[in-house]
């Protein structure tokens, strides 16, 4: 905001320059901000969200999450010590499965997944089975399929649902080996199979299932066209899916969820304390627009998990020795120490992230997790740990030197199985429903983070530009004139000139230090009086006063706008919208860019306005800007 104005001889022109009311600078940060939002890259703006909610999660998410139903899963791992225990090799048979899954069943589990992907036979086709099926050349030859299709009958004659990950639809693979397990599980989706979902960092799951038309063929794809049901095509192993849109498989935690919180199962999840939501239940497939409409609020809101910062507790499992005394753990993953109090781990996380202290290691996930090889060998003898399944939904994956399987979540410092991932993923959706964190909230769609982050960051600026505004009313300066004058200099003379000059102000500062009990004495007895108290105070002194109240003040600033992002992100965002705390690095970020404004606001000397009244009195000049600043 400029504006020139001449001086009556018509000889020299100048520049005034008018100062901006901080409410200004308010309602520019403000605006600035809801640009960025606008126009940043998704790869930044993803990046930044992603970050900021790990950050989150390692250091105030995972003390405040209780995961409340983590005891309701278990986890088996096949790993290299099983295989070598079990005398096995990789692939491992389909007999040593069956052998395993075998002895989980006399536990009796709620239910189980099987984090496996069985894909082709190792033998010959069974009798019945099609002639020209595809059969690969070069295979380790296994023919113990039979005895894992007889496993799973087994499950399926005492009403225990086995859910099998089917991996990745491809068009020129028939899927031999799942005609045959099909009918006796529930095709899921692996967390790696949703075509560029998969998030190593578990910090996400996706819930909908994809709806893709396989024929690719123009003017196909039509709301009249049925929906061909995923989980039959790997059945039945046919590639031929023209004239239909493709209903993929659900990801396991959707799927099993949906089980036990529907139909004869609904009411006994309910009495265990499951949080059954109705919204989350899939409608039928016959009917395409409520099933897209289902999807839709889905994808709409796509969860971000909460993973809790508590480890497995093993104490009142029965103990295992080895043959020379020594306890054997059930998993090995490392210490077990956790510090009740949440008030101190939340502290020392932050003093950690701050680089102040250590914390231990964390690298055991939250859930009880025992090996195939300890499942087995009924390890220990004198009471099995597979027993403490019992009426637990197991998933039973692999742990193996070499694979991708893995997931690094925020709160563990080691990879894990990404098995875990879904595990982690049913226990939020047991635990709370479709009240999953988002970034959307839960009640309305578009109260989003974004939309929290402009509020928070306007309820911030808004608040600090009012409080410089009462701090200058409060401690106002003396306007004096200044005798400061005009000269050039290079760029590191200037620098050095002004770095100078607050080195000697901080001096003054700190040499003011023991005069402030005066100053409050002073304060004290003229508070009341008709005139401001700070004229009983020498200039100098005054001076000082009024930098050590404005440091005051900016501390008060950083108090309450900390104040305000714990606010938002954890009661406002986390506890009532169910909205994942995706956005506080951006607000602190974005409100770095008012604070030097804020700053100069309070330090900023009235020596200006002497200055006008005097070029005023001088000049007379009609022309003359009150209260401008002279660039």
């Amino acid at each position: 905001m400029g504006q020139e104005s001449f001086r009556s001889d018509g000889q020299q022109k100048e520049l005034k320059v008018a100062r901006l009311k901080p409410v200004w600078w308010g309602v520019i940060n403000v605006a600035l901000a809801a640009i960025i939002l606008l126009i940043e890259p998704d790869s930044i703006g993803d990046a930044v969200d992603e970050y900021s909610y790990a950050v989150f999660s390692q250091t105030v998410g995972a003390p405040l999450y209780p995961a409340s139903r983590v005891d309701d899963i278990g986890v088996i791992l096949l790993d290299d010590e099983s295989l070598a225990g079990l005398k096995s090799s990789w692939p491992a048979v389909y007999g040593l499965h069956a052998k395993v899954l075998r002895k989980l069943l006399t536990a009796k589990p709620k239910a189980l997944f099987i984090d496996f992907t069985f894909r082709d036979r190792r033998a010959a086709a069974p009798q019945g089975v099609l002639a020209d099926e595809w059969m690969p050349e070069l295979y380790v030859h296994d023919d113990s399929l039979t005895m894992l299709v007889s496993t799973l009958q087994m499950y399926q004659m005492m009403d225990i649902p086995v859910y099998l990950q089917a991996g990745a639809l491809n068009f020129y693979q028939h899927h031999a080996v799942l005609s045959e397990l099909a009918p006796y599980v529930t095709l899921v989706s692996g967390w790696g199979d949703l075509r560029g979902q998969a998030d190593i960092r578990a910090l996400s799951y996706q819930l909908a299932p994809e709806l893709r038309n396989a024929g690719r063929v123009a003017n196909l794809q039509d709301d009249d066209l049925p929906l061909c049901d995923d989980a039959v095509m790997r059945r039945t192993g046919n590639g031929n899916l023209l004239g239909c849109d493709v209903s993929g498989i659900t990801a396991a935690a959707t799927t099993i969820y949906q089980h036990f919180c529907s139909g004869k199962e609904r009411a006994k999840s309910i009495r265990r304390g499951w949080n059954c939501d109705q919204a989350l239940i899939m409608p039928p497939k016959a009917d395409k627009s409520e099933w897209l409409a289902w999807r839709d609020d889905l994808l709409v809101r796509p969860m971000w998990l909460s993973w809790p910062d508590r480890q497995a507790d093993y104490s009142a499992w029965t103990k295992a020795y080895d043959q020379s005394g020594n306890v054997i753990p059930p998993y090995e993953c490392g210490p077990q120490y956790s510090d009740p109090n949440v008030a101190k781990r939340i502290t020392g996380n932050l003093a950690t992230l701050f680089g102040i202290g250590a914390r231990a290691d964390v690298n055991c996930a939250p859930f009880h997790t025992i090996s195939a090889e300890q499942v087995y060998r009924d390890t220990p003898s004198a009471g099995r740990w597979v027993e403490n399944f019992n009426d637990r939904i197991v998933m039973y994956g692999q742990n193996l030197q070499g694979f991708q399987d893995v997931v690094r979540p925020p709160t563990l410092d080691t990879d894990i199985p990404g098995v875990f991932l879904h595990a982690m993923a049913l226990e939020n959706l047991l635990s709370n429903g479709s009240a999953y964190l988002s970034d959307k909230a839960t009640y309305s769609f578009w109260l989003t983070a974004d939309l929290i982050e402009i509020m928070t960051l306007a309820i911030i600026v808004f608040l600090r530009f009012g409080l410089a505004g009462l701090a200058r009313r409060s401690f106002p300066a003396l306007p004096h004139a200044s005798n400061a004058q005009d000269r050039e200099c290079n760029p590191l003379e200037y620098f050095g000139l002004i770095l100078a000059n607050k080195l000697s102000m901080f001096l003054s500062m700190m040499k003011f230090v023991p005069k402030i009990p005066k100053l409050f004495r002073v304060w004290s007895g003229n508070r009341n009086a008709e005139y401001h108290w700070t004229e009983q105070l020498d200039l100098r002194d005054r001076q000082l006063a009024r930098n050590w109240f404005m440091v005051v003040i900016c501390l008060l600033d950083l108090v309450l706008s900390v104040a305000i992002v714990t606010f938002g992100a954890i009661v406002l965002e986390l506890s009532v919208l169910s909205i994942a705390p995706v956005n506080w690095l951006a607000v602190i970020g974005l409100g770095m860019l008012s604070y030097i404004p804020f700053v100069r606001s309070l330090f900023a000397q009235d020596n200006e306005l002497a200055e006008g009244a005097e070029h005023d009195r001088h000049e007379n000049s009609a022309e003359a800007i009150e209260k401008s600043a002279t660039v």
